[in-house]
């Protein structure tokens, strides 16, 4: 068991926080593009503590700005989408894609106070149904070149969920191999050649046993883990009565993403979002 005081260091990830500045180094999933979908392209966004507003202007370029306008802390999801930006719905101070405030309609006129006036703004990039963030100092690091981001539509989905946990612990959950025979179990097998796409619904290869029994009845992996220059490599060994033995190798990539062989056509890439400091 670590200290209170170490896990503290390695799991808060607001601004100024030791994890929390190494993160921000990092680019991470922040909204599906799903959720621009419809006649207001706008979203609240929340990412290593910090509270966001995701919108598409009308030249189809996305932005993700300060959710809190500066002046009152009004909450610019409810402004009104114009101009190529957001202008905030309390004293209509509008603010572009850089978080800059272009305009203050309550000011004298020729005023150049709202010169002066600038939100947080970080760059955004859309990858396969996903737009990521850069919050971190300088140019961003370079997009990674993972395959499914290389992957054509029709061979790519992507989906998300909330858990109520820290960053560290959900990373923790997806790299355990031993898991899977618990979690995932299933009790009734199907036909492998049926399930193509579905989770654990492979056959084990050179076997005719289906992934769905194999975890069900082998369920001590031996686990072996190697550390690399991307993160780290697990390999779960569940050895058969047979002889033999099934290897499954889960890639940790630092800091959040896993990925995850589902069958031997199909893998996950899970991406662990710091969303916000979460005591557990």
């Amino acid at each position: 068991m670590i200290s209170e005081a170490l896990n503290r260091r390695i799991t808060r990830v607001g601004s100024g926080e030791p994890a929390g500045e190494v993160l921000r180094r990092y680019w991470h999933p922040a909204a599906l593009i799903d959720e621009l979908e419809g006649e207001r392209p706008v979203v609240a966004v929340k990412l290593l503590g910090e509270a966001l507003v995701l919108f598409r202007d009308e030249q189809n370029e996305l932005a993700l700005i300060g959710r809190h306008c500066p002046h009152r802390g009004a909450d610019l999801c409810y402004g009104r989408l114009e101009n190529n930006g957001l202008r905030c719905p309390f004293h209509g101070w509008h603010f572009n894609r850089d978080g800059q405030c272009v305009e203050q309609p309550g000011e004298p006129e020729g005023s150049r106070t709202h010169e002066k006036i600038k939100t947080a703004s970080y760059p955004v990039v859309e990858k396969n149904g996903i737009v990521f963030a850069y919050m971190g100092p300088g140019e961003p690091p370079e997009f990674p070149n993972f395959d499914c981001f290389r992957a054509p539509e029709s061979h790519s989905f992507a989906f998300k969920g909330l858990w109520q946990c820290n960053w560290l612990q959900a990373m923790e959950i997806g790299i355990d191999p031993a898991h899977a025979s618990f979690l995932h179990r299933f009790l009734q097998d199907e036909d492998p050649s049926d399930g193509y796409g579905k989770q654990f619904r492979d056959k084990s290869e050179n076997t005719e046993l289906p992934m769905t029994q194999l975890l069900r009845e082998y369920p001590r992996p031996e686990i072996r883990v190697e550390e690399t220059d991307y993160g780290m490599k697990l390999t779960a060994l569940r050895h058969l009565d047979n002889g033999m033995t099934h290897v499954r190798v889960t890639n940790q990539i630092f800091p959040g993403a896993i990925c995850i062989p589902m069958s031997r056509e199909m893998t996950i890439t899970q991406w662990h979002v710091p969303i916000d400091d979460h005591s557990c």
